[in-house]
């Protein structure tokens, strides 16, 4: 078993995003298939389908580049938002602003 911070480290003060339901260990057949997992290589796949990329610009887990990269190899309708002043967890930190994006997307893309 492989605990969740060895697998994907995040810095300490975003932890507290969190809650204290999600899994801290996981097995190696887990580990073993995110590290094959080529995003890019399926991201085409999800079109006609709509997709939105919603990535902190400045992230100090996730690098910024690889939803760029997706975006780049993604079809249509994809739309790519990076958003300024937040870190990692763009839904978690009370961002109304990138709730109101998610929102729009919803409203636009799958309408109630």
């Amino acid at each position: 078993m492989f605990n969740r911070w060895d697998i994907v480290p995040i810095p300490e003060h975003l932890r507290v995003n969190l809650t204290g339901k999600v899994h801290m260990e996981f097995p190696y057949v887990t580990v073993q298939s995110m590290v094959d997992f080529r995003a890019n290589n399926v991201v085409a796949d999800i079109s006609p389908r709509p997709l939105l990329l919603l990535h902190a610009a400045d992230d100090s887990v996730t690098p910024t580049e690889q939803s760029v990269e997706l975006f780049q190899h993604a079809g249509q309708p994809s739309d790519l938002v990076l958003l300024a002043g937040i870190d990692h967890f763009p839904l978690a930190e009370s961002n109304s602003r990138a709730r109101k994006i998610l929102k729009d997307w919803l409203d636009h893309y799958m309408p109630a």
